[in-house]
């Protein structure tokens, strides 16, 4: 009876660990065994169903080694359009929620370790608010060194009362700070970047949202991976990326941001440009052409010849108080012709007398 009972659960989310992608694990033998859509058989839904894990603190990212069953996590999951294409459109009756994660350790923890399990109608509660808690509807719940294995109450229990949950609702869940007992987990030592998988199972409610299925009312199975969280003595996210890269889906984004700064470099070569601005050389042929303008000042020398200026030139070379006789130019100018050494004396006597009266 009981296996007919589990041989009806759908499987929609479990929280299975992987780090970038490896494998998942087996689910727990027996009823999961029997139902043909167990977490290993069901399809993947990560484009129509959403699983969001958060680490509270910034020292639940630390590696174990170094934040030791201190640790707290929470989870948000919908799968409205998974319910869609399951033909679950009525919503489901719950059957198993398991949380399997390979990269952090339950073990210390126990149901004084829950902070909040339940559902949120709607999914449009904030935090980790619930609507209608399941905690109460848990009838055996193992944590385990990689996850966390809950089953829940079904109509054939002597409480039979499985929680129902609608397409657009949300499993809300979070363990560790803010519950009874408080932090409990132990993430891996490794720092890297970790993804969780999420399945869970029960029944279709083919006679209506809410409604008891029939007792053949068909299964189904969802799984879904999470966002990437990063292990690291990190303060934030910007650290991590810092120190262990992007997350793998992310590489190509990094390759891109080496472009800019390729760009830069060839800019010096527009700098060049003012090189070719020493093409001033050409203003100094221009501080060269005021030299043109010296010669209009040569040319009344030039012009100065034709006029029969050597006498007066050598007057000057006379009265320019250049301070020695010797270097007047008078007696070349003396042996021009129409002059006489008479002359010549009356000359010098003429001036002689002249100094004289000067003094």
């Amino acid at each position: 009876m009981r296996r007919q009972r589990r041989a009806t659960s759908l499987a929609i989310l479990v929280i299975a660990g992987t780090l970038a992608g490896v494998s998942v694990l087996t689910v727990a033998a027996g009823p999961a065994a029997a139902d043909e859509h167990t977490k290993d058989q069901a399809a993947n839904f990560d484009g129509e169903a959403n699983l969001t894990v958060n680490f509270p603190y910034a020292t639940d990212h630390y590696p174990g080694d170094q934040n030791e069953a201190n640790g707290s996590i929470e989870y948000f999951a919908s799968g409205a359009e998974a319910f869609e294409e399951l033909n679950a459109e009525e919503g489901v009756f719950l059957d198993y929620v398991i949380i399997d994660a390979q990269w952090i350790d339950y073990s210390n923890c126990d149901i004084p370790n829950t902070k909040a399990f339940g559902i949120d109608r709607g999914g449009n509660n904030d935090g980790t608010q619930v609507d209608e808690d399941l905690v109460q509807r848990q009838k055996n719940v193992d944590f385990r060194d990689d996850g966390i294995t809950i089953e829940l109450y079904d109509f054939s229990d002597f409480a039979g009362d499985p929680p129902y949950m609608a397409p657009e609702d949300a499993i809300v869940a979070a363990q560790g700070a803010g519950s009874q007992d408080g932090t409990c987990l132990t993430v891996t030592s490794e720092p890297g970047w970790y993804q969780v998988q999420g399945f869970l199972n029960g029944t279709v409610a083919d006679n209506g949202p809410g409604e008891q299925p029939s007792s053949g009312a068909r299964t189904a199975g969802v799984k879904v991976n999470s966002n990437y969280l990063y292990v690291c003595e990190c303060d934030n996210e910007q650290q991590a990326r810092e120190q262990l890269g992007p997350p793998p889906g992310e590489e190509p984004k990094n390759t891109a941001t080496p472009e800019p700064t390729t760009t830069p470099e060839s800019t010096p070569t527009p700098t060049e440009a003012p090189d070719a601005t020493a093409a001033p050389e050409p203003t100094e042929a221009s501080e060269d052409t005021p030299e043109p303008t010296d010669p209009p000042e040569d040319t009344p020398q030039s012009t100065a010849p034709p006029k029969d200026t050597t006498a007066p030139t050598a007057t000057e070379a006379d009265t320019g108080g250049g301070g020695n006789g010797d270097t007047n130019m008078t007696p070349t100018a003396g042996a021009g012709p129409g002059f006489s050494p008479a002359v010549a004396v009356l000359a010098l006597l003429a001036s002689a007398l002249l100094v004289s009266r000067r003094t």
